[in-house]
């Protein structure tokens, strides 16, 4: 068990409501080891996607092609621990 990094893609997917939102897919399973993190993230796009979002600014955010649980970021990386709290505050709403 333990967090796992997802890094936001730019393809883009249209959600039921006729709104569209970034598709957000695994990247890696941050492991103690800061060199190897740090290779990880490099190696799986995570560096390219933080400067995707940088440059586009805050976008909408989901996990899966069918999915209706909507997040909104303003960095390219996120764990899933995170799109889960975000998640149930919006539900919570």
């Amino acid at each position: 068990m333990g967090a796992y990094t997802y890094r936001v893609t730019a393809k883009k997917v249209t959600l039921p409501d006729g709104s569209s939102a970034n598709l957000a897919v695994y990247a890696y399973k941050p492991y103690w080891n800061d060199a190897l993190n740090a290779r990880m993230h490099f190696s799986t796009g995570c560096y390219a996607a933080e400067r995707y979002v940088s440059k586009h600014g805050r976008m909408r955010v989901v996990l899966d092609e069918n999915s209706t649980h909507v997040v909104t970021v303003n960095c390219g990386t996120f764990t899933d621990d995170w799109f889960d709290y975000q998640k149930n505050e919006y539900t919570a709403q």
